[in-house]
C-alpha cells in the first residue's frame, strides 16, 4: 500500500538523524511521517543550523534508556522545538501550515503576515 502525505503541512518533530521537519500522512491513514529536507522548502541556512543543533541535542542526550530519560531536560527541549516551529512558520509563510508535535501534544503554529 502506497502512503499519501499531506504536502501542505510541515510537522516539527525530533528523530535521530533527521531534519526535524516532516510531512504527515493524509487524514485517515496511520501516523507515519515523510522526512522533509531543509533544501526542499528553501530553509535559510541559519534556521537549518538551528534545526540541526536541536536534532544533535536530541541524538546526544535523548532518552534512549531509563538513565538518560531521567537527566534529559524535556521542558527546555520542548520549548526549543516550539520556537523552531514558530521560526519555520515565519520562514515558509503561507506556503505551508506548521505543527509542533511536542510532549504536551500537537500545537498548530499560525503564520503572522
Amino acid at each position: 500500500m502506497e502512503l499519501d502525505y499531506e504536502k501542505t503541512i510541515l510537522v516539527v518533530w525530533p528523530e535521530w538523524g533527521s531534519s526535524g521537519i516532516w510531512h504527515p500522512q493524509k487524514s485517515g491513514q496511520s501516523g507515519k511521517l515523510c522526512r522533509v529536507n531543509h533544501d526542499d522548502i528553501g530553509l535559510p541556512e541559519s534556521l537549518a543550523l538551528r534545526f540541526n543543533n536541536w536534532i544533535d541535542w536530541f541524538q546526544d542526550a535523548a532518552p534512549r534508556d531509563g538513565m538518560a530519560a531521567k537527566s534529559f531536560d524535556f521542558v527546555a527541549f520542548d520549548l526549543q522545538g516550539l520556537a523552531l516551529a514558530h521560526a519555520l512558520a515565519e520562514s515558509v509563510g503561507d506556503r505551508f501550515s506548521v505543527e509542533y508535535h511536542g510532549t504536551k501534544g500537537i500545537v498548530i503554529v499560525d503564520y503572522q503576515s
